[in-house]
C-alpha cells in the first residue's frame, strides 16, 4: 500500500476548534461544539497539553494527531506530521 503526500495548508487558513474535545476542523459541521474560530497560525506548532480525545457525540470521529506537537484535527492537512489515531 502506498501513502499519498501529505499537503500541509498555509498558515492563514482558517480553522474552527471544537469547545469539547479541541480537535480543529476546516468546515464548522464537522465539530459539534465551537468554541472559536482562528486561522492555522493561532495553534500550529504550539504544543498541546491535552491528551487527544474523540467527539462523545460520536460525529465525525476520525482524528489526526501532529507527531511534532500534539494538536489534534479533523482534517489532516490542518497538521505539519499527521498521524492517525483510532477510536477509544
Amino acid at each position: 500500500m502506498s501513502e499519498s503526500k501529505h499537503i500541509t495548508l498555509p498558515k492563514d487558513t482558517p480553522a474552527f476548534v471544537s469547545a469539547d474535545c479541541r480537535a480543529v476542523a476546516l468546515d464548522p459541521k464537522n465539530i459539534c461544539k465551537i468554541q472559536g474560530k482562528g486561522t492555522k497560525a493561532d495553534w500550529c506548532g504550539s504544543k498541546s497539553g491535552k491528551a487527544p480525545s474523540f467527539c462523545h457525540n460520536k460525529v465525525h470521529n476520525d482524528r489526526w494527531q501532529c507527531r511534532n506537537c500534539g494538536q489534534v484535527a479533523v482534517n489532516p492537512e490542518l497538521l505539519c506530521e499527521p498521524e492517525k489515531i483510532q477510536p477509544e
